[in-house]
């Protein structure tokens, strides 16, 4: 835990360095932005057909007789949306920070706090955007596959929490040690830093429900992950050594 804290800690004090504070709001406005007339335009379609889904259902249809509410399908189907656009916007902007800005901000903070660590260079670009996509689809197909399970109180929030925490740790564990680490220590941290890695997503998660924290996240994301894979990197060379 206090390796966690302590890479929140350099994450946020990163975050306040003028040159790092001018990417913050680059990848969560951007994909507001993008999916905002996406969604838009698609709107009056997905609605629809989303609408004739959910009247096919026995349950909307007895919770229609129930309330009397006879296009208790539609509204179902606008707040189905609005939840599906919160956590597309957020993912959007996971992926923009990971191809766009993650080499960015790990050049920075390698000059800044890593200048002595070597770079065994055990991954790629390629790599990386294959991890990145690969990692993306899985990630949808859980969320598709869970869906059922956000008409479970309490679900709405812990389902994308989990499987944002999964996401960013397959992602940012290779794009921060790509260039650092080997093959080898690379797959060695992915599986004695598991929980830990879990934990800071958890934590990282949690704070983007907080009201304008979202604006942020991502990059802090980018940048807990770099201090603590890297902290890790010197800490299991050490322990070889």
């Amino acid at each position: 835990m206090s390796s966690i804290l302590s890479s929140l800690r350099k994450s946020l004090q990163a975050l306040a360095r003028p040159r790092m504070a001018l990417l913050i709001f680059l990848p969560p406005v951007l994909s507001f932005v993008v999916l905002f007339a996406f969604f838009a335009n698609f709107w009056p379609s997905w609605v629809a057909g989303i609408s004739s889904f959910f009247s096919s259902l026995t349950l909307v249809q007895w919770m229609m007789g129930v309330t009397g509410i006879a296009d208790f399908a539609y509204w179902c189907s606008v707040v189905f949306l609005i939840l599906l656009f919160i956590p597309a916007v957020f993912l959007s902007a996971i992926l923009i920070t990971s191809l766009l800005l993650m080499p960015i901000i790990l050049k920075w903070v390698g000059e800044a706090d890593f200048k002595g660590l070597e770079k065994k260079r055990g991954g790629s670009f390629l790599g990386s955007l294959w991890n990145t996509v690969s990692t993306t689809v899985l990630f949808v197909v859980c969320f598709v596959v869970t869906l059922p399970l956000w008409f479970l109180p309490g679900m709405q929030v812990v389902l994308p929490l989990l499987l944002t925490s999964w996401l960013n740790k397959r992602i940012f564990l290779y794009d921060v040690l790509q260039d650092y680490a080997s093959v080898e220590e690379r797959r060695t941290l992915a599986h004695q830093e598991a929980k830990s890695l879990y934990g800071l997503g958890l934590i990282l998660g949690l704070l983007s429900y907080v009201p304008l924290a979202f604006f942020f996240v991502p990059v802090l994301l980018a940048l807990s992950y770099t201090y603590y894979c890297l902290n890790a990197l010197q800490s299991l060379r050490k322990a070889e050594s």
